[in-house]
C-alpha cells in the first residue's frame, strides 16, 4: 500500500481548507443591500442611504459604493452631496479605465471578484446625466453643460476603447465578433441640451440637438422601441403671463446581475460549452451548446464555470401621469429606456468577459493537470481520486461570476411639457400599471412657475 508523503498530504490539506473557508470570499457579497429595494418602493431613499453609509466597503468595491451612495443622495434630494460623491466616482472611472477593457491579463489570476470593480458603460454614462440634473436643481446651468459635454466625449471614448479591446484579443471566433457599440447618442442628454439652449434663447442650437435626438431614435431602434416625444409646442412663443412646466419622471430600477453556469469540455483544439437550466419544478435540462475553436488546447479537460448575465427587475409601472391643480391630467411620454441601454451595453461587453473567463479557467485546468500528475505519482488509487476531486472542486469553486453592479439607477425616463399661467400651482405625480390601475401617488407639491425660466420638476417611483 502506498501512502502520501508528508509534503503531498500537506498540499492536499491546504486545498481542502481553502475549499472550506476561502472560496466564500470569491463570491459577490450583497448582504448590506438587504431591504433597500423595499425602502425605495416605500419612498424612503434617506433610510436606504443611511443603511448603505453604515457599511464600510472593501477598497476593491469603492467605485461601486460611490455610485450607490451618490444615486441615493440624489433620490433623497441632497444634490450638492450627490455631485460630490458622483464626482469621486467619475475620478475612479478614469483611474480604473485601463483595467476595464484593454488589460485583460490583470484578471486572469484568480477571479474577477478579487479585483477592483471597474464599472459598466451605462453607469459611467448616466453618472453624468444625474450630475447634470443635480446641477440643474441647484441652478448651476454652466456646470450642467459641462456634464452633458463630458457625456458626449465619454461615448466617443467608449467606442474607441472597444475597438482596441477587440483588436487585441488572442481568440476571436464568430460568436465573439463584435458589431459597433449599440449606444452612440442619448436622447435624454439631447433633451437636457434642448432645455438649456431654449432657456438661453439659442434656437439654432435647439434645432441641432432636436435633430440629434431624432437621429438617436432612428439609428438605435433596439434601444428606443417607442416613438420620440411630441415637441410641437417646444418652440411656441409665450407671453409674460405664461410659463412652461417641464416634467421628468423616472420609474423602475436597472437590471441586476445573476450567474449563468456553463460546463466546459475540451477536445483537441476545440472547446464544447454547454449551458444548463433548472425550471420552477426543479427539472434540469440543456439550454444550449456551442463549439469554439481554440488552437493549442488539449483534449480531456472538464469543469464548470460561471458568467454574469443581466436579469431585469420586474416593475408594475407602465405610465406616469401628472395632475395639475387637482384637475388637468397629462401623461408623460417615454424618452429613454435606461434598462434597455444597460442591457445592450452589457451584451456588447460580455464577449470580453466570456473570453477572459475561458482563458483564466483553462489556465487553472492546465495547472490542475500538472499538479495532479505530481501529486498522484506517490499515491494509491484512493488518495489519487481524492486529490483529483479536491483540485477539480477548487477550479469550480473559484470561478464564481462577478455580480457587482450599481443598484439605484432608474429603468425608464419619461417627459412632458405643459403651458400654464405663471404663478402658483399644485402638482401630483401618479404611477399607473399597464391596465391603468393606480399603483402609487406622490404627495401633492406646490410649485411656482416663472415666465422665461426653466421650470423643471422631477419625480421618481423606484419600484
Amino acid at each position: 500500500m502506498v501512502t502520501p508523503s508528508h509534503s503531498t498530504a500537506s498540499q492536499l490539506l491546504l486545498i481542502l481548507l481553502f475549499l472550506q473557508s476561502g472560496c466564500s470570499t470569491l463570491r459577490t457579497q450583497q448582504k448590506h443591500y438587504g431591504g433597500t429595494d423595499t425602502l425605495l418602493r416605500m419612498g424612503q431613499p434617506q433610510t436606504a442611504l443611511t443603511q448603505l453609509q453604515s457599511h464600510t466597503p472593501p477598497s476593491k468595491n469603492q467605485l461601486l459604493h460611490l455610485l450607490d451612495v451618490g444615486m441615493l443622495q440624489h433620490w433623497s434630494g441632497h444634490y450638492a452631496q450627490s455631485n460630490k460623491t458622483l464626482e469621486q466616482a467619475r475620478q475612479h472611472f478614469e483611474k480604473l479605465r485601463p483595467q476595464s477593457l484593454t488589460e485583460l491579463p490583470k484578471r486572469l489570476l484568480i477571479n474577477d471578484t478579487t479585483t477592483d470593480y471597474t464599472g459598466e458603460d451605462s453607469e459611467e454614462i448616466y453618472l453624468h446625466i444625474f450630475k447634470a440634473l443635480n446641477h440643474l436643481a441647484l441652478d448651476q446651468f454652466d456646470a450642467a453643460w459641462v456634464e452633458i459635454r463630458q457625456l458626449d466625449q465619454k461615448l466617443i471614448h467608449i467606442q474607441s476603447d472597444y475597438e482596441t479591446a477587440y483588436q487585441n484579443i488572442s481568440h476571436s471566433p464568430d460568436p465573439f465578433t463584435p458589431a459597433d457599440h449599440p449606444f452612440h447618442e442619448s436622447a435624454l442628454a439631447r433633451w437636457l441640451g434642448m432645455l438649456l439652449y431654449r432657456t438661453e434663447g439659442r434656437w439654432d442650437d435647439v434645432r441641432i440637438d432636436q435633430h440629434r435626438l431624432q437621429t438617436a431614435y432612428q439609428q438605435q431602434q433596439s434601444l428606443y422601441p417607442f416613438p420620440p416625444p411630441d415637441f410641437s409646442t417646444f418652440k411656441q412663443p409665450l407671453n409674460d403671463q405664461e410659463a412652461r412646466l417641464t416634467l421628468l419622471g423616472f420609474h423602475g430600477l436597472t437590471p441586476l446581475k445573476e450567474a449563468q453556469s456553463l460546463t466546459l469540455h475540451t477536445e483537441e483544439n476545440l472547446i464544447l460549452l454547454t449551458q444548463s437550466h433548472t425550471d420552477d419544478l426543479g427539472r434540469s435540462g440543456l439550454a444550449g451548446w456551442e463549439l469554439i475553436p481554440w488552437p493549442g488546447i488539449n483534449a480531456g479537460l472538464h469543469f464548470t464555470l460561471q458568467l454574469p448575465q443581466l436579469q431585469p427587475r420586474p416593475s408594475q409601472i407602465h405610465t406616469i401621469e401628472v395632475l395639475i391643480n387637482g384637475e388637468q391630467t397629462h401623461r408623460l411620454q417615454p424618452l429613454e429606456s435606461l434598462e434597455a441601454i444597460t442591457q445592450k451595453s452589457f451584451n456588447h461587453r460580455r464577449p470580453l468577459l466570456y473570453l477572459r473567463t475561458l482563458t483564466r479557467a483553462l489556465g487553472k485546468a492546465l495547472l490542475y493537470d500538472q499538479t495532479t500528475q505530481s501529486l498522484t505519482q506517490e499515491m494509491n488509487q484512493g488518495w489519487s481520486t481524492l486529490t483529483r476531486l479536491a483540485i477539480g472542486a477548487l477550479i469550480d469553486q473559484t470561478e464564481h461570476a462577478d455580480l457587482r453592479t450599481a443598484r439605484f439607477f432608474p429603468a425608464q425616463a419619461a417627459i412632458a411639457e405643459i403651458i400654464l399661467p405663471a404663478g402658483t400651482h399644485t402638482l401630483q405625480f401618479n404611477y399607473l400599471s399597464s391596465d391603468n390601475r393606480l399603483i402609487h401617488s406622490d404627495p401633492p407639491r406646490t410649485i411656482q412657475l416663472h415666465p422665461h425660466q426653466l421650470n423643471l420638476e422631477q419625480a421618481a417611483y423606484l419600484d
